[in-house]
C-alpha cells in the first residue's frame, strides 16, 4: 500500500514499513515457472535496471521499502474482506497495489507472463483457476507475445509504478538514508532480511519524515497515530481472546509498534509546542493533500 492510502483507512489498517532485498538481474539469466522459460538478454535486465532506478534502493544490493498493512497471518483474511467474501473497500478507495494484481509492477511488460504463470501456481495451490493460459470468450487477454495487450492492465501497472515513485520522492528515500548506517550498510544487519522476502518495521520512521513538511502535516501524522494505537489495541485484545501460540510473535511486534507510536507522538507534540508560531505556516502543501487525500 502507498502511506497516502494508510491514511486513508487508518482504522482498518495497521501500518508498518516493509524492507527486501530485490535480486539483481543479469544477461544469461535463465528464469523458469513451470514449463516456461525465459533467458534474459542485456534489454531485459537494463528494463529490470531502470525500474530499479526508479522505484527502489541500491546499498549492498538492490532493496525495496514500502508502506504496507500488517496483521495476524492466522486470520488469513485480509481486514477489508467483508463477510460475503467480497471487498469493502471496491467503491471506496481500494489499495492500488490490489488493482494490479496479478502483475508486479518491479517486473518489465514483456516478462509479466512468468508473473502469471507463477501466481497461476499460486492460484491452483489456494483450490483457484483464476488465471489460465490461451483466449477465452468470457475473460479478457492480458498478455501476449511478450506484450501487455489489455489496455486497463497497462494503465493500473503504470499508475501503481507512477504511486511507487511518489513514495521514493515524498518518504522512501529518506528513510534509506535515515537506516543506511545501521542497515544497509551492514552486511550482517542486512542478512536480517531474507532472499526473496522481507522484514517489517515500524511506520514511525516514515511518519518523522512526512511529519517535517509542516505544522499541518505533523497534526495529521499526530491523528494517524492515536487511530493506530486504538486499532493495535483492538487487535491485541482479540489475539488475546483466540489464545493461539503462533499468534503470540506478532502481538509482540504489534506492542512494540504502540510504543513506537506512543515515543513519536510525544516526540511531535512537543514539536508543536516549541513552534506555535509555526501553526499556519504550510512548508511543503503536497505532501499535507496527499496524506490527507486530496491529490490527483
Amino acid at each position: 500500500m502507498t502511506l497516502a492510502e494508510l491514511f486513508r483507512h487508518r482504522d482498518r489498517f495497521i501500518g508498518c514499513i516493509a524492507i527486501g532485498r530485490v535480486a539483481h538481474r543479469r544477461p544469461g539469466e535463465k528464469l523458469r515457472i513451470g514449463p516456461h522459460e525465459t533467458v534474459l538478454g542485456d534489454d531485459d535486465c537494463a528494463a529490470f535496471d531502470a525500474l530499479a532506478e526508479t522505484l527502489l534502493h541500491h546499498a549492498g544490493g538492490t532493496i525495496s521499502i514500502t508502506a504496507q498493512g500488517f496483521d495476524y497471518p492466522s486470520l488469513a483474511r485480509c481486514p477489508a474482506l467483508a463477510d460475503d467474501g467480497r471487498c469493502a473497500l471496491h467503491l471506496q478507495g481500494k489499495p492500488l497495489t490490489c488493482e494490479v494484481v496479478p502483475l508486479d509492477p518491479l517486473v518489465p511488460d514483456r516478462l509479466q507472463h512468468l508473473v502469471l504463470a507463477e501466481r497461476a501456481q499460486s492460484a491452483v495451490y489456494l483450490g483457484s483457476a483464476c488465471i489460465q493460459e490461451g483466449e477465452r470468450d468470457d475473460a479478457a487477454l492480458l498478455v501476449s507475445r511478450g506484450h501487455l495487450v489489455d489496455a486497463q492492465a497497462r494503465d493500473v501497472l503504470m499508475r501503481r509504478r507512477r504511486a511507487l515513485e511518489q513514495e521514493r520522492f515524498i518518504w522512501t528515500q529518506a528513510v534509506f538514508e535515515a537506516l543506511r548506517a545501521d542497515l544497509f550498510d551492514s552486511p550482517a544487519a542486512l542478512a536480517r532480511i531474507p532472499p526473496g522476502g522481507f522484514m517489517t518495521i515500524s511506520l514511525v520512521p516514515a511518519l518523522l519524515t512526512v511529519a517535517e513538511a509542516s505544522a499541518r502535516s505533523r497534526e495529521l501524522c499526530i491523528d494517524y497515530i492515536d487511530s493506530q494505537i486504538a486499532l493495535i489495541e483492538h487487535s491485541i485484545a482479540q489475539a488475546l481472546a483466540r489464545r493461539r501460540l503462533d499468534d503470540r510473535p506478532v502481538t509482540q511486534q504489534l506492542r512494540g509498534f504502540a510504543t513506537a507510536y506512543r515515543h513519536a507522538r510525544a516526540r511531535l507534540v512537543n514539536a508543536a509546542m516549541a513552534e506555535p508560531g509555526m501553526r499556519n505556516l504550510s512548508g511543503r502543501p503536497e505532501i499535507e493533500s496527499y496524506l490527507s487525500n486530496t491529490h490527483h
